[in-house]
């Protein structure tokens, strides 16, 4: 079988550019200043599975990051087992720290579920 002729493909017009493009000086967006809130509460029942779950499901509704601290140790808010393995009980003080644009409604909320 013979081989296909081709075609050969020649330029019909040049690209010119059409304006220049300068480096100018912007500013950078503002970025948001991140709110920090701390609150201590005083538990009213043990950080077992069923509060230490609704705890972590009232901070998934939050942008802010919020951790619980008992003792020397502190976890993320959002990690039902790392709540559960602080080993918290009834009657302990524990501090939430929340940093972010919703701190102050995230510190609120999370207060409310273990009582405080």
């Amino acid at each position: 079988m013979p081989p296909e002729p081709t075609a050969t493909l020649e330029p019909t017009a040049t690209l010119e550019p059409t304006a220049t493009l300068e480096p100018t000086a912007t500013s950078a967006p503002a970025v948001s200043e991140a709110h920090t809130g701390e609150r201590m509460i005083v538990l009213t029942e043990d950080l077992h599975a069923r509060p230490a779950s609704a705890l972590a499901q009232t901070a998934a509704a939050f942008t802010s990051a919020v951790t619980l601290s008992y003792g020397s140790r502190s976890v993320d808010v959002r990690s039902v087992l790392s709540l559960m393995g602080l080993g918290a009980t009834s009657g302990q003080a524990v501090t939430l720290l929340a940093t972010g644009d919703d701190a102050a409604e995230a510190l609120t909320a999370l207060s409310a579920v273990l009582g405080g």
